[in-house]
């Protein structure tokens, strides 16, 4: 893809050849838009942004405009469309036509330069689902730590591979941080489980399992998983030393596959963000980013709305600044918070009233 690293070469123009044209000499282009005298010229064609562009003929034309006689510019064929403004001498007029098209060129050009790049993230992000359900743990296990070390249980989720994402290493034993939820109603605490690979673990393990979006495989239940002969021998080691349910198994393993509700979620994170509903009288929305859009009121005061997949509900949030740093407001769907902006543009306006005021 070619980009633009000068000014569209019909700017450069400085002398163009005139064809005149007459009420007697049949050179005026079709239509009565146009005056009875003026003058044909053509306009380069050009590549921006790898669009191709091509030449076009333009007249510039006298008409009479509140008892003042004024050049104006159309474009020759194709729509019709006005180009530029109306000026007092002819040299005024064409030079207003070429500014016209060349930005009009541009702005087409930078049109197809943004779907190219939407073209290439949604590739992107074909890529990236790809790669993340390739990358889905397919087995779950339940290791317990050395009893020198603690005796504790871990439930780790793993590729095919064997790599394990640092969020998949879930503390079986333990409770998780002050104020998160870690636990399925306290139904795996040490005084449960003991350090003992028990059915405890194996239902606490599930309900984290169910919580990540993941099930057991169809048939599958846990199993006594053997690890390397180094490590079995240092368990036989210590077996005679520990207590019954904490000699064998010390790993178990199950096949595990995403949920369908896991599978949508996937769908979401790497797919074309949603469509925005009807929106409130006033209100208009502009995207500013993959999954954002900038939000006014009356084109005078500007929100930014943003949305977030994410497992068991998306979230929708409404930031008060387009750096999103202060966010205002959080809901599941984003009409809810669309429908607060007439609102929230009042409240602004009153406390920038009592400002005045003061």
């Amino acid at each position: 893809m070619t980009t633009t690293t000068a000014r569209s070469i019909v700017r450069e123009i400085v002398t163009r050849s005139y064809l005149r044209y007459t009420p007697t000499n049949g050179r005026a282009p079709e239509g009565t838009e146009y005056g009875v005298d003026g003058w044909l010229f053509d306009l380069p064609g050009e590549t921006l942004n790898g669009r191709r562009f091509p030449p076009r003929t333009y007249a510039a034309y006298q008409v009479t405009r509140n008892a003042e006689l004024v050049w104006m510019v159309r474009e020759v064929g194709g729509e019709r469309r006005r180009v530029g403004s109306h000026s007092t001498t002819r040299k005024g007029a064409l030079a207003l036509a070429v500014g016209a098209v060349a930005h009009e060129r541009e702005k087409a050009a930078e049109g197809n330069e943004r779907t190219q790049v939407s073209a290439t993230m949604d590739e992107r992000l074909v890529r990236m689902r790809a790669s993340r359900l390739s990358a889905l743990p397919t087995v779950a296990e339940i290791r317990m730590a050395y009893p020198l070390a603690g005796g504790g249980a871990t439930l780790r989720l793993m590729t095919a591979e064997g790599s394990t994402a640092e969020r998949h290493m879930i503390p079986l034993t333990e409770r998780g941080p002050a104020g998160r939820e870690n636990d399925p109603a306290g139904i795996y605490l040490d005084a449960i489980t003991d350090g003992a690979n028990t059915e405890g673990l194996k239902i606490a393990a599930g309900w984290h399992l169910m919580r990540l979006g993941f099930n057991y495989a169809r048939g599958a239940t846990w199993a006594p998983y053997a690890g390397s002969a180094t490590s079995e021998a240092q368990w036989n080691e210590w077996a005679p030393m520990l207590s019954d349910g904490h000699r064998w198994p010390h790993t178990v393993r199950v096949a595990i596959v995403p949920t369908a509700e896991h599978l949508a979620y996937i769908d979401r994170a790497f797919g074309t963000a949603p469509e925005l509903p009807d929106l409130p009288a006033g209100v208009s929305a502009h995207p500013s980013g993959p999954r954002s859009w900038q939000i006014s009121y009356a084109n005078r005061r500007f929100w930014q709305l943003s949305y977030w997949p994410r497992m068991g509900g998306d979230v929708w949030t409404l930031y008060a600044d387009p750096a999103r740093t202060k966010s205002l407001d959080r809901a599941d769907n984003p009409g809810e918070l669309l429908a607060t902006i007439p609102d929230r543009d009042a409240e602004a306006q009153s406390r920038a009233a009592a400002r005045k005021d003061y």
